[in-house]
């Protein structure tokens, strides 16, 4: 959807007004990578419009395998592009499968955020579950779920962070409507919108559970990222990029294509923890204070020395 041509970036319209996690893995890559090391280089953020016959043209996949914008890689297009970065191994695998890429074109670099795991005991009289992605990943499966624990439980309350406005395309929260309106009417559920992320992340320091039974295909999952060095427990489906990107620090169930199936899962394993967080008032704490929360793969010097060693390499290639 745009472009760091030069070192300068090149939007369109649909990315000009953007601020998800792709725009965020631009900035980054920008404020950490030397400009000099940049001259050389078109890196094109998905979605890619223009090819720049002057510079190495670098693919820098965020979407998933299906998208229709991918057609440019079809018939052997994709020797257009002199390397390809991807953000999961998941992600790399479908690629390679899907349009031949050879491995030795491909580099996986993590998403990386800056927030450090800073391990803190959090007050577990109230327990705040936390939504704070887009709708079509399954907040039409939290509402239901959480509305049932609700019944079960007079301590928990739900703050949801989730529209499309992020991206700037509030024509498609449209479907989503009435359930917003479900969401604002629960007595314990907050309906925030779509809030910036230094706000999301101060919500998360407050948070215990990032309930995500995700109905979609992650190519990587930088909420899920933050939730965890945000000492957030997260529960999730094995699916897509999900079980990679969650690196062992969540609680994870088994996936399954049926929604009301899929439905019934998270909430007995959402259930059997809660349950379990009232037999022992520091679980919670206890389980996500571990090494595994901290993410290294995930942390911005990794990110940085990543990017810096490849464009080295294919600056000299």
């Amino acid at each position: 959807m745009s472009c760091i041509y030069k070192g300068n970036v090149v939007d369109t319209n649909l990315s000009r007004n953007a601020r998800g996690g792709t725009e965020m893995m631009r900035e980054r890559l920008l404020n950490n990578v030397p400009q000099e090391l940049l001259q050389n280089f078109a890196i094109h953020f998905s979605r890619p419009r223009e090819m720049h016959r002057d510079v190495k043209n670098i693919f820098y996949c965020h979407d998933l395998v299906m998208d229709p914008e991918n057609k440019i890689l079809k018939d052997g297009g994709w020797r257009k592009f002199d390397h390809f970065v991807f953000v999961s191994y998941w992600q790399r695998d479908q690629y390679v499968s899907a349009y031949g890429i050879p491995y030795s074109r491909c580099t996986v670099i993590p998403n990386a955020i800056e927030l450090e795991y800073t391990p803190i005991q959090k007050r577990t009289d109230q327990i705040r579950f936390i939504y704070h992605t887009t709708p079509h990943r399954g907040l039409e499966l939290v509402y239901p779920i959480f509305d049932a624990l609700s019944k079960q439980f007079d301590n928990i309350h739900l703050d949801v962070y989730s529209s499309f406005k992020i991206y700037g395309w509030e024509q498609r929260d449209k479907p989503y409507e009435q359930l917003f309106e479900k969401l604002k009417a629960h007595p314990k559920i907050t309906y925030h919108g779509s809030k910036s992320n230094d706000e999301v992340l101060a919500a998360l320091k407050e948070s215990h559970i990032f309930l995500y039974p995700s109905i979609w295909q992650e190519t990587s999952c930088i909420a899920m990222i933050e939730a965890i060095r945000s000492g957030v427990l997260v529960i999730h489906p094995s699916y897509a990029a999900l079980p990679e990107t969650s690196s062992s620090a969540t609680l994870m169930y088994e996936y399954t294509e049926d929604v009301h199936e899929h439905a019934n899962i998270a909430f007995i394993v959402t259930k059997n923890l809660l349950e379990a967080q009232r037999n022992n008032e520091n679980f919670l704490n206890i389980i996500t204070s571990s090494d595994r929360h901290a993410l290294p793969r995930n942390g911005i010097n990794k990110f940085k020395s990543s990017w810096i060693n490849l464009l080295r390499r294919l600056d000299n290639g």
